[in-house]
């Protein structure tokens, strides 16, 4: 096999001829995505092992980033878990010191989620970790190829969220570069 080439090669995307059908231009982006997410795995576990959070508590931290203050039943909706997964899950988040809880000053048997200081510490953390590894996977593209890619992605993730009905933009790791 010459250096350059890898054995998934024949399943690359850029392999797919005009006159290649649907079905197989599906089969190899099944493979592509396949590949990709086996890779996003490995790098949960990393991330896991090396102190950081696991997926759930991941999306849930990055919903209270991105929100503010904000109640627990608003994170379950704009993340697509349910609401008593979010509640276990905030109790622990609480108990570790990454969220905070106040008192909602529109309804004081609620209560208002924020990111902690150690929480705004740990996502710092992990985004330099996962800048790093960004930024080596996509050095071998030119700007124009990320805008392309993003642009698809974003299109791929917005109709997975109409055909499954749940997630929305907010239910992946956060702002595009997953972490």
């Amino acid at each position: 096999m010459p250096e350059d080439q890898r054995p998934d090669d024949d399943d690359r995307p850029d392999d797919v001829r005009p006159d290649d059908d649907r079905p197989e231009a599906e089969r190899l982006l099944r493979r592509q995505l396949d590949r990709l997410w086996v890779r996003q795995t490995l790098r949960t576990v990393l991330i896991e092992q090396s102190g950081g959070l696991d997926p759930t508590a991941r999306v849930i931290l990055r919903a209270v980033e991105r929100l503010g203050a904000v109640r627990s039943t608003a994170v379950a909706e704009r993340t697509g878990l349910s609401r008593p997964v979010v509640s276990r899950r905030i109790a622990g988040l609480v108990d570790a010191g990454y969220v905070r809880t106040t008192p909602d000053p529109d309804d004081g048997r609620a209560a208002l989620l924020a990111l902690a200081p150690a929480g705004r510490a740990l996502l710092d953390g992990l985004d330099a970790q996962g800048d790093a590894v960004f930024d080596d996977v996509t050095s071998v593209f030119d700007g124009q190829e990320l805008r392309d890619l993003a642009r698809l992605l974003a299109r791929f993730n917005d109709r997975a969220a109409e055909v499954l009905g749940a997630g929305g933009e907010d239910a992946g790791a956060g702002g595009g570069v997953p972490t």
